[in-house]
């Protein structure tokens, strides 16, 4: 007579959920039962690293986890061992299931980033939810100062270094030993994908700081375009003489935007205003008769 304990582990191995149900109903002492010969991995551990999806639900609904989450004697939990073994869909589960051991790390400083860019396989799902229920995991590191990226690039895994690096990791980001993830490219092609790609994000980060700039230098310019016939009536108040108020509120709006005030001097270093597009002489805006221009250098 096989003992529980082993017919449980043999069960899930066979992918039986049938048997692994009627194992668990029968002995619920034995939910987690941990391999002391496997480096005391439970039940959860061992479907999640053979990818066994539907078992594991069982298992977490069959209150495997309410306690505490599962970690063996190198602090792995089921979600690690998911993305050693590549399991992706198993990985995406038990991090929603469990977002709070995300960020946890193995004996040697590991995450579920970390051993997802290792082993290249969750670059679908797998690594973009871990970045997302967890962001700060991005910049973490292991005893050696390696971070995801350093991983990614040390294994070769293109796809996820490409992805960390859309994310926000910095590839210049030196270890413990003060090598930086370029330092650790797998082979020479792998160094040249990994600097043009370095290239292309930071060509990136300056156009879109670029962009950003001119967004803003022109919020603060305060322009505004006059289609009504009210508002036009409103400029010819403003520069024919029209009433105080107008003057003030033309003055006020001229300083909040960083312009000389109506009716004042422009400083000589200072770019004279760009004619709006209905502004020509015969609207009135041409010097006075007789009266003699200010030259263009302000002298």
């Amino acid at each position: 007579m096989i003992d529980p304990p082993r017919r449980l582990r043999r069960a899930i191995l066979l992918n039986d959920l049938p048997l692994v149900k009627r194992i668990v109903t029968n002995n619920p002492l034995y939910l987690r039962n941990p391999d002391f010969s496997d480096c005391s991995n439970t039940s959860l551990h061992l479907a999640a690293r053979h990818g066994f999806v539907s078992i594991a639900e069982f298992l977490i609904e069959a209150g495997h986890e309410d306690e505490i989450v599962s970690r063996n004697n190198d602090w792995e939990t089921p979600l690690m061992l998911a993305a050693i073994a590549g399991k992706e869909e198993m990985g995406v589960l038990l991090a929603k299931r469990f977002p709070e051991c995300v960020g946890w790390q193995s004996k040697v400083g590991l995450d579920a980033l970390m051993l997802s860019c290792k082993s290249g396989a969750g670059t679908l799902h797998l690594i973009p939810t871990l970045l997302n229920l967890h962001p700060p995991i991005l910049t973490s590191s292991d005893k050696d100062g390696n971070t995801a990226l350093h991983h990614a690039s040390a294994a070769g895994e293109l796809k996820a270094l490409r992805m960390l690096l859309q994310y926000g990791a910095n590839p210049l980001i030196p270890n413990s030993s003060f090598w930086t993830p370029v330092h650790y490219s797998a082979t020479p092609a792998a160094e040249a994908y990994f600097k043009t790609l370095i290239i292309e994000f930071e060509k990136a980060k300056a156009e879109g700081a670029r962009l950003k700039s001119e967004r803003e230098r022109q919020r603060n310019a305060g322009v505004r375009l006059v289609t009504s016939e009210e508002g036009m009536q409103g400029i010819q108040n403003v520069h024919s003489g029209g009433s105080g108020e107008s003057r003030h509120r033309a003055r006020d709006e001229a300083a909040t935007a960083g312009l000389p005030a109506p009716g004042m001097e422009w400083s000589p270093v200072e770019r004279r205003r760009a004619m709006t597009p209905t502004e020509n002489r015969n609207a009135g805006w041409g010097f006075l008769e007789g009266a003699r221009p200010r030259a263009g250098s302000g002298g």
